[in-house]
């Protein structure tokens, strides 16, 4: 009689069983094919002159009054020392009216001189930085947009409590006494320390074309700033998406432009307070 032979177990470190595991599927579904050989000096030749999905892409500054010298000047200047590729970056500064019918005419421009050059123009999707309220396009639209955040300090009784004071907790042992319906109903408090949270609002600075940044946890802030922005590009150069206009480059949104915790008015009714 034939024994079986003990098998001999391979015992392989999780990491490297999911290595296995994603190569097989990449495997079965074509997406690993056999190894091609690579012509090196092509491939070094190709560091040196890359094509324009590749090159450089600087920040190119849009402010002052553009004019289309300017733009096609530029342009030349940039391809003449091999960068095949810029980011329009609009800055304060700036005197022509951003996203009105003179900026599209200068992006037109752009593109026109992009397709004779074979250039990549980029958009960048705010006026200043952070993206997201349309150089003040969007606190226009949506007075209720403005950036607000969540402040919890402690201050001494009496406490401060108006429209802006979300709750109020009082030291109890190892923890906290939620006290706001007490506080908000004007009744004394014991003197002692207490931790309040309220709420704080984002000022207007000249960085925001003197306005305000937005607060993105409101409902319909971000739908309004991509109506605001990308429809006004589609509309005057969407017929480049794609082609001499890769795509957006969107700067660092802000979830607490006012500091503190991010906060929307429509939390306060879901917040355990």
């Amino acid at each position: 009689m034939i024994q079986p032979t003990p098998s001999t177990a391979v015992v392989l470190p999780l990491r490297s069983l999911v290595r296995l595991l994603a190569l097989a599927v990449a495997c079965a579904a074509g997406l690993v094919g056999p190894a091609r050989a690579v012509d090196s000096v092509k491939l070094r030749n190709s560091f040196a002159e890359p094509p324009r999905q590749f090159a450089s892409a600087p920040l190119w500054v849009w402010n002052d009054l553009l004019t289309e010298q300017q733009i096609v000047d530029t342009m030349r200047d940039l391809a003449g020392q091999k960068v095949r590729q810029v980011f329009v970056h609009p800055r304060p500064g700036l005197m022509t009216p951003y996203l009105s019918e003179d900026w599209f005419r200068l992006w037109k421009i752009a593109l026109r001189e992009a397709e004779r050059l074979d250039m990549n123009v980029w958009i960048y999707d705010e006026n200043s930085y952070p993206s997201g309220f349309a150089g003040g396009f969007v606190p226009d639209a949506m007075p209720e947009s403005r950036g607000m955040g969540l402040g919890i300090g402690e201050q001494d009784a009496p406490i401060k409590v108006d429209q802006d004071c979300i709750a109020v907790f009082r030291p109890a042992g190892d923890g906290y006494e939620n006290i706001t319906a007490q506080a908000k109903a004007g009744q004394e408090l014991a003197p002692g320390k207490y931790l309040v949270a309220s709420l704080r609002w984002a000022g207007t600075s000249g960085w925001y074309g003197d306005k305000f940044y937005v607060n993105l946890l409101t409902k319909g802030v971000t739908e309004k700033f991509l109506a605001i922005t990308m429809d006004a590009y589609t509309r005057n150069i969407g017929d480049q998406f794609g082609r001499r206009v890769p795509g957006v480059f969107t700067d660092e949104p802000q979830i607490a432009p006012a500091g503190g915790l991010p906060w929307a008015s429509d939390q306060i009714g879901r917040a355990h307070v």
